[in-house]
């Protein structure tokens, strides 16, 4: 029985060379199986060409999302290192405030909160980076709001130190003792009852006498008449209402216009003017009603 025999052509159909094999069936069989396992070879190839080639763009996009959230990392690096310092910055200068002003309040606990473990790639990935970024903004705001309460506070405490500074509150001269009180009594001269709108201290002349607080002298009076008046005088005005009067002095040593401090020495004790023996005429008013000195009295 003869076998059946296959050709096979290979070549340009017109006008060209063309080759031709003759195969039996098995051969033709054992041709068509290495084709198909060559196109198999081919497909596998091509088909691991493409998973290394997804693999090699899927690496890429990673690597971008991975600098992306380093970049995010590194701004919140820097906005926690602003925020810690601002922190220490407010704490220090609450502690500052506390000691001038000698405030015992409960201590303010600042912090800073957050994720208690990065955020993991994935799905929820950015929108656990906005949650994140949105409690930085607050914290932000936060300590912003502190910050300006503290300045509020300082600039409060600082106004109230400069009024403490200018209020008067010591006595004008050291020793002495007080001859007359604020209020009503029998004036030496005329025997008759008058108001008596100051503090006399009976004291030797030419002791020192002081600014009872900061301000500016407002008017000086060296020009003396006796039995009138009261003789050589100084006025100092500390501002916030209130003026001092030191009255009979022998020497002034400030001039009008000029500033002054607590404890700086502007005169010395006298009895010039309407005074019956030396002593020092000391008065207080505040929005030009007259105060009690002893009032203001704090040393």
């Amino acid at each position: 029985m003869n076998q059946k025999q296959y050709i096979i052509a290979v070549g340009e159909p017109e006008g060209g060379s063309l080759r031709s094999y003759v195969l039996s069936k098995r051969r033709l069989i054992v041709f068509l199986f290495a084709g198909f396992i060559c196109v198999l070879l081919v497909a596998v190839i091509l088909a691991e060409g493409m998973a290394r080639l997804g693999a090699r763009v899927e690496t890429r996009r990673l690597n971008q999302e991975n600098e992306s959230l380093r970049e995010h990392l590194t701004g919140w690096e820097v906005k926690l290192s602003g925020i810690q310092s601002d922190i220490r910055d407010l704490d220090k200068r609450n502690k500052q405030i506390r000691v001038t002003a000698s405030l015992s309040l409960p201590e303010i606990e600042y912090g800073v909160g957050g994720s208690e473990t990065p955020p993991r790639a994935g799905l929820n990935e950015w929108a656990a980076i906005n949650k994140v970024e949105r409690n930085f903004a607050r914290l932000e705001a936060e300590v912003a709001w502190i910050r300006k309460s503290t300045s509020e506070l300082e600039n409060t405490l600082a106004s109230k130190i400069t009024e403490i500074a200018h209020y008067p509150s010591i006595r004008p001269v050291e020793g002495g003792w007080i001859s007359s009180l604020f209020g009503k009594r029998i004036d030496p001269f005329t025997g008759l009852e008058e108001n008596h709108p100051a503090l006399d201290i009976s004291i030797r002349p030419g002791t020192e006498v002081r600014a009872t607080g900061a301000g500016v002298v407002k008017k000086v009076n060296s020009r003396v008449i006796k039995n009138k008046g009261y003789g050589k005088y100084i006025t100092i005005n500390h501002g916030y209402g209130y003026e001092t009067l030191y009255a009979h002095l022998s020497e002034i040593f400030v001039r009008e216009g000029q500033r002054v401090k607590r404890w700086d020495l502007i005169g010395l004790t006298g009895n010039t003017g309407k005074s019956t023996a030396p002593h020092i005429h000391y008065a207080v008013s505040h929005n030009g009603f007259a105060k009690d000195p002893l009032h203001f009295f704090l040393d």
